[in-house]
């Protein structure tokens, strides 16, 4: 910051796609590790949410991979 009182210019944030993408694929294999001992204790009663929460895992993982490479396609650009 410089010493007249002016605020030094913002610098940008980068967003972490990557990391993005490992919290999406963690929620997926957390549901499905939690289907599978679920079927194992003969309990299907949570069938739709561990399928739903796999599905949104996977999609979600997916979506900040393509938004991840189109920012570091963007960032080699300049």
């Amino acid at each position: 910051m410089a010493d007249d009182g002016s605020a030094a210019p913002a610098a940008t944030r980068q967003k972490h796609w990557g990391v993005r993408t490992l919290v999406c694929l963690g929620v997926a294999a957390l549901s499905i590790i939690t289907s599978n001992v679920l079927y194992a204790m003969d309990n299907n009663d949570y069938l739709l949410v561990t399928f739903l929460g796999t599905y949104l895992g996977i999609i979600g993982a997916v979506v900040c991979s393509i938004r991840g490479l189109r920012s570091l396609r963007r960032q080699l650009r300049r």
